[in-house]
């Protein structure tokens, strides 16, 4: 089985010791058993490693003790091996499970070697399975596809006149994905959040809460991470400290409290087992297949350019593009969710985007329909980015982030690095920060990062941090002797 996980980075409570899951597959040549692969974070002293295991699932045909032998491997750019391990003769019992502890240290799949593991942020595994002594030289897979998605909620609760409560305050926030239940006590000390899911694809969330003070700015009072919602209702606390109360001038100006909470929804989702992935893979293809592919792709380019049954309009502030609702959703879960449920876009026939140039809309529509990145130029690729984010288009989205990182210049890697901040995509902003730092000379040097350093501080001072860290790693230690 090859399995891939796409988004990876967003993965932060795998960082953090907890189990990631394969979908379960099923080797009809190993008499019908049923399998699925296992990934830990492996928390150490100074360091964590990745655990890799093979678990043959409960619900198995086969015999009780079944003998195998495996190997487990993550996969490189091209396909090739980059690490493997192999077990011999491992016996099996129904719900049973073998593995490594200590696969690969997770500072190389996430930093050292990211290049390597993490291709476009997508993580790549292979289990190989047979009973013979020897290892066949071919072997028959099967692929799956992990998506993770993050989703992001922020609103701000003004509490007015909070000097005059004599008891604790409730407020409701509510939409399609999740409910939020806040409740403050009446010393203003504790803030108690229940949550209820409505989304089954939503299985982490992490919160931070600030408070708005008298200058607008945000002083941070707590933050939580769920490592698991699917029970789908999850509540927690958060206790503010005494500052708060004692310094209303400046928390309580005119006498109101304003909370400011930004929440991150991970949702994961698998696509199930298959004899190959469920979308075309990248990478070079024989003549063959290429010619096999271009005729359906035609065919639904010219769909696109000749609006053959277009049932829906895209409208820009200038143009309007005939668009199907089927192949719009199939490629797009924001247009998904706009066409599945009771909103405008469903009943009125159109759909209104007026914050996207007709070419950035041109450009994601072609790729939604053909695969196609025509005549690509920098600042495009950044346009399509953005509209990729905001519609989910994830390979779009990958496919813009590997062209901004593969020309990089000293002119424009601090707008990268502002793009990536934005959109809280780690993969590209670390990236950016990577090439800066090893084109230190020529980017502190310029008139783009002078103008950086002054309308983005914090980005700047992190990235001098992370220098500053960096070099301090490398030093070599001394010996006792010395």
């Amino acid at each position: 089985m090859r399995w891939k996980i796409e988004n990876i980075s967003h993965c932060w409570w795998f960082k953090k010791g907890e189990r990631f899951e394969s979908p379960a597959f099923v080797a009809d040549a190993l008499e019908g058993t049923k399998w699925s692969l296992w990934l830990y974070s492996v928390e150490k002293t100074e360091d964590s490693d990745i655990g890799f295991y093979l678990k043959r699932e409960e619900d198995c045909r086969g015999p009780d003790n079944f003998e195998v032998h495996f190997q487990l491997a993550f996969l490189g750019k091209d396909g090739s091996i980059a690490k493997e391990r192999t077990a011999a003769k491992c016996k099996f019992m129904k719900n049973g499970t073998w593995g490594f502890k200590k696969f690969l240290e997770l500072e190389r799949v996430f930093v050292t070697e990211r290049e390597t593991f993490l291709p476009e942020d997508t993580l790549t595994v292979q289990c190989t399975i047979w009973t013979t002594d020897e290892k066949p030289e071919e072997s028959k897979y099967l692929f799956a596809t992990t998506a993770i998605k993050v989703k992001r909620r922020s609103f701000v609760w003004k509490i007015d006149k909070p000097s005059t409560l004599k008891s604790g305050i409730r407020n409701k926030f509510k939409d399609n994905l999740i409910d939020f239940d806040l409740v403050l006590n009446e010393a203003f000390d504790r803030l108690d959040i229940n949550m209820t899911s409505f989304d089954e694809t939503i299985k982490y969330i992490s919160c931070n809460t600030s408070v708005i003070d008298s200058n607008g700015r945000k002083a941070n009072y707590g933050k939580f991470l769920s490592s698991d919602l699917k029970k789908e209702e999850l509540s927690f606390m958060l206790l503010f400290p005494e500052i708060l109360i004692e310094d209303k001038s400046l928390y309580f100006p005119n006498d109101v409290l304003s909370l400011d909470f930004e929440f991150v929804l991970a949702t994961v989702e698998h696509f199930g087992c298959r004899l190959k992935y469920p979308k075309l893979e990248s990478g070079v293809v024989g003549k063959e297949k290429c010619r096999n592919t271009a005729v359906p792709i035609d065919d639904f380019k010219s769909l696109y350019n000749d609006a053959i049954f277009s049932d829906t309009e895209i409208r820009s502030s200038t143009k309007t593009f005939p668009a199907h609702k089927a192949i719009l959703s199939a490629r797009s879960p924001v247009f998904r969710n706009m066409f599945s449920h009771d909103m405008k876009e469903k009943n009125s026939g159109h759909v209104d985007i007026t914050d996207f140039e007709d070419d950035t809309i041109h450009r994601m529509l072609l790729y939604i329909y053909a695969d196609s990145l025509e005549g690509l130029q920098f600042e495009s690729a950044s346009k399509l980015y953005v509209a990729a984010d905001k519609y989910e288009i994830l390979s779009l989205k990958n496919r813009c982030s590997s062209f901004l990182k593969e020309n990089l210049c000293p002119e424009n890697a601090c707008d990268v690095l502002v793009l990536a901040d934005l959109h809280n995509d780690d993969d590209l902003k670390s990236s950016v920060q990577d090439y800066i730092l090893r084109q230190r000379k020529e980017v502190f040097c310029s008139q783009e990062w002078r103008d950086f350093m002054r309308t983005h501080p914090k980005l700047a001072e992190n990235l001098m941090y992370r220098k500053i860290t960096n070099n301090m790693i490398y030093l070599p230690r001394k010996r006792k002797s010395e």
